[in-house]
């Protein structure tokens, strides 16, 4: 391979490595774009199973109950 054989060849792999980088940078900026929209509906998806999981214990069941029924006489 001669030197001008050698130097057109870094210079067209170093072009595909530079699209390729660009190519990446994209998808990684999609991606992240991605998790910014997921945000907000992980956190109360979380929420949500916290709660459930807090609800399931009978005394908080009992507390929530009597809170209720609390508030309901005292607009009677």
């Amino acid at each position: 391979m001669s030197g001008r054989e050698r130097a057109r060849h870094i210079a067209r792999r170093q072009a595909l490595l530079e699209l390729e980088a660009e190519v990446q940078r994209a998808e990684l900026a999609a991606t992240f774009a991605r998790w910014e929209r997921r945000r907000p509906l992980a956190w109360a998806a979380e929420a949500g199973w916290t709660l459930l999981h807090v609800l399931k214990s009978p005394r908080v069941r009992w507390l929530a109950a009597a809170a209720a029924l609390r508030a309901l006489r005292r607009r009677s």
